[in-house]
């Protein structure tokens, strides 16, 4: 396996005799195992980390896609409104036309000389 370093790898690469090492200095290589093992075991709280991540990263991404879907919504509404504003100042000028109305004079009679 590659990137995986054996006591026996580690032995050859020193220029060591294994009989010597495993002889003399056995806790050298338990101590080697033991380093070797816990660099390939991810402990309970980094993978409860990277569960919590990864549930976060996917909630980030459902929240980033709801928030674009109600600024689409409100750029909907916006449009709306401004088409109904136009519309009601419309239909306030066409009401004000026609409720100009034209006045008489007032009626000729007595009191008036």
């Amino acid at each position: 396996m590659a990137g995986k370093l054996t006591g026996t790898e580690l032995i050859a690469e020193c220029g060591l005799r294994r009989d010597i090492v495993y002889g003399d200095h056995k806790d050298l290589v338990d101590e080697l195992r033991a380093r070797a093992q816990t660099q390939n075991f991810t402990p309970q709280v980094a993978q409860r980390m990277a569960e919590a991540n990864t549930a976060l990263k996917d909630a980030l991404a459902k929240t980033k896609a709801e928030l674009a879907a109600e600024r689409e919504r409100v750029r909907a509404l916006v449009r709306a409104t401004a088409e109904l504003s136009l519309e009601l100042d419309q239909a306030r000028e066409e009401l004000a036309a026609a409720q100009q109305i034209t006045r008489l004079p007032g009626p000729r009679g007595a009191g008036n000389s």
